[in-house]
């Protein structure tokens, strides 16, 4: 559908096709993020944290309690939190939210707050700016009467939960409750305000990670020689799990002449103090430390295990978003392409990732609507990054954009069953076009250059597609910007990118914005195209849905005729776009008070759409939807 003057939806071209922009808020929210508590990853027994458990649980169970795990990375503050929500599950409603970026925190909020009961109208108008969005959520959340639990899970940068303010002020994303409870886990020890109940989440005592060790290596020695491994790994949960993953899989590598693996806890320690080469560039941060040599020892196993590529896939994966990485991404032939992994194949590299999940330093699991993905914990990921092999001029952050490239060129916007995969893929795309843009020298490499300024407009269109307006805007802007800076304004890429982000003006109620780009683009393609040309015709019936709303009826319904006799004779009576018109020209029927004729009008269109697109197709829908509200519109009157 072109246009449609009840809801945001706006036909506007694009390089790889028109798009339209329907608001998901019209139908009752995206439903884009998942709010379940990964609690599949609880895969062993928790050890020493039952009394902190505890506390939380009764302090969770009590109400109007705001709590905060604080801790070093690698030392189990997500598993705690997901210990304590596996015990209150059966009778509280949880909702477990990323808290690693500004992004996930607004759009696991924005989900929070239609699922607290927020209308989706209220959520829309909020989270576009027109309201408070943490006011809108805490209103919500204090009416609720049944026990909920909200978990932000790695808030390590209290000024996103803070929302621009001090977190301590209780404004911005982080209140104290007036029902219900919140659960915290960050690095941050400090600022988060006198309501805020915090409790440490430190290193676990010998006895507790000797058992973490045998639960993962029972073969691999006595208590005793366990508890001389986790006193030198400092009792740190992930080096912990890390060593104990290593030991599983070395006890089942064949012990050849020449294969010298540390096969027992002994034979880890030794080889922690001996064979280590310094390689960290995090100096003065011990954990840190511990646990680059305990999965650095683990790539080493993978390679004496004929997995050398192991190595390299982790430093790639780490160069993603700090986000799920969906498995999709992974083409091999593109992979196989670089010389980083000249050569791979699928096979090989689904025995990469099994050997990394092995020795733990990958998850595999599913997020939101059944996307397969790959986790890393974040100390991981940042650790490897920081990895001297891992540097920029490694072709690790390039070969990134060529494989996201190809996966979102592979998805469609428009499907929304397709949805759950884009926005799984949606944090990759944007951190590579933030890394992109933040660079510098990009113009000199054309080719990607010309990539990322495709992938920010994909982005850019499953935004508008799902309705996430500011976010679309921004990577319209983005996409503009790099497009100027090699081509002139008269560019048909240029232009395009123009009408995209008039659309998502209009649709934000940025109406004088929209009709100046409209213009704009208008006159640079009279110089070109003729008064028929299909560019031409969008382009004008955008135009005339601005002026709709601007209230220039009259001019609005002149450009409106001028596109649908011009439709009908290029296109012809029954094409989607000559409907499209026909759609909108009965909406302003409709808005000079002529129900009855723009009853008759919209039956008609509605009815071909029927047959030539089919009952569920978005056209079908949005007319049946403007119907309906002619109808009511007109009994209340």
């Amino acid at each position: 559908m072109d246009g449609n003057v009840q809801g945001p939806s706006v036909q506007a071209g694009s390089i790889h096709g028109p798009v339209v922009f329907n608001g998901a808020a019209d139908r009752g929210g995206p439903g884009l993020v998942s709010l379940a508590a990964p609690v599949e990853r609880l895969v062993y027994e928790v050890h020493g944290r039952d009394e902190l458990v505890g506390a939380v649980v009764d302090q969770v169970r009590s109400g109007r309690s705001c709590t905060v795990l604080h801790g070093a990375g690698g030392y189990g503050k997500t598993t705690a939190a997901l210990r304590v929500v596996e015990s209150v599950a059966a009778d509280t409603e949880v909702w477990w939210v990323d808290a690693s970026s500004e992004e996930s925190v607004r759009d696991g909020l924005r989900e929070v707050a239609l699922r607290a009961g927020a209308s989706a109208e209220e959520v829309r108008q909020a989270w576009e700016g027109q309201a408070s969005a943490p006011d809108l959520l805490w209103r919500q959340l204090n009416r609720r009467t049944a026990r909920w639990l909200l978990v932000f899970d790695n808030a390590d940068d209290t000024r996103i939960l803070g929302a621009g303010q001090p977190v301590s002020d209780g404004t911005g994303w982080l209140r104290a409750p007036g029902s219900g409870a919140v659960l915290v886990t960050s690095r941050d020890a400090g600022s988060w305000g006198r309501s805020a109940r915090l409790h440490a989440v430190g290193q676990l005592p010998d006895p507790d990670g000797a058992r973490m060790l045998l639960d993962r290596a029972p073969a691999a020695g006595s208590v005793e020689q366990a508890e001389e491994l986790s006193r030198r790994l400092g009792g740190l949960p992930l080096a912990l799990h890390s060593a104990g993953r290593y030991l599983a899989v070395a006890g089942k590598t064949p012990a050849l002449p020449g294969l010298e693996l540390p096969r027992d806890f002994d034979g880890y320690r030794a080889a922690l103090d001996d064979r280590w080469p310094e390689v960290t560039d995090l100096p003065g941060h011990q954990e840190r430390e511990i646990l680059s040599r305990t999965w650095e020892l683990s790539l080493d196993l993978l390679a004496e295990r004929g997995q050398p590529l192991a190595r390299q896939l982790l430093r790639l994966l780490s160069h993603f978003a700090a986000a799920p990485i969906p498995q999709e991404v992974l083409h091999a032939e593109v992979l196989a392409e670089s010389p980083l992994f000249d050569g791979l194949t699928v096979h090989h590299l689904a025995l990469l990732i099994s050997a990394l999940e092995s020795v733990g330093l990958v998850q595999t699991g599913v997020e939101g609507q059944e996307v397969p993905v790959l986790r890393l914990h974040p100390v991981v990921r940042e650790a490897n990054l920081n990895q001297g092999d891992a540097a920029e001029s490694s072709g690790y952050a390039e070969l990134c954009e060529q494989l996201l490239v190809t996966c979102a060129g592979d998805i469609d916007q428009i499907d929304h069953i397709t949805w759950s995969r884009w926005i799984a893929l949606l944090p990759h795309c944007l951190r590579a076009v933030e890394l992109a843009t933040t660079g510098d020298g990009d113009e000199e490499d054309q080719p990607r250059f010309s990539d990322i300024t495709w992938l920010c407009e994909l982005s850019a269109d499953f935004c508008c597609w799902a309705g996430l307006y500011g976010l679309a805007h921004d990577l319209f802007l983005t996409a503009l910007s790099r497009r100027r800076a090699t081509a002139d304004d008269r560019d048909a890429g240029t232009l395009s990118t123009r009408l995209n982000l008039a659309g998502v003006l209009r649709v934000r109620g940025a109406l004088a914005e929209a009709e100046a780009e409209y213009r704009v683009v208008l006159a640079a393609h009279r110089e070109v195209l003729g008064e028929r040309h299909p560019d031409i015709l969008m382009t004008r019936h955008n135009l005339a849905l601005v002026l709709l709303e601007r209230g220039a009826l009259a001019e609005a319904e002149a450009e409106c005729r001028v596109v649908l006799a011009a439709r009908r004779e290029v296109f012809g009576e029954r094409h989607p776009h000559t409907l499209a018109t026909r759609n909108n020209l009965a909406l302003m029927m409709r808005e000079r008070g002529e129900f009855d004729e723009a009853e008759t009008e919209l039956r008609s269109v509605l009815d071909l759409h029927r047959k030539v697109l089919g009952e569920d197709h978005p056209d079908t829908l949005v007319t049946e939807k403007d119907l309906n509200d002619l109808l009511s519109r007109r009994n209340q009157d």
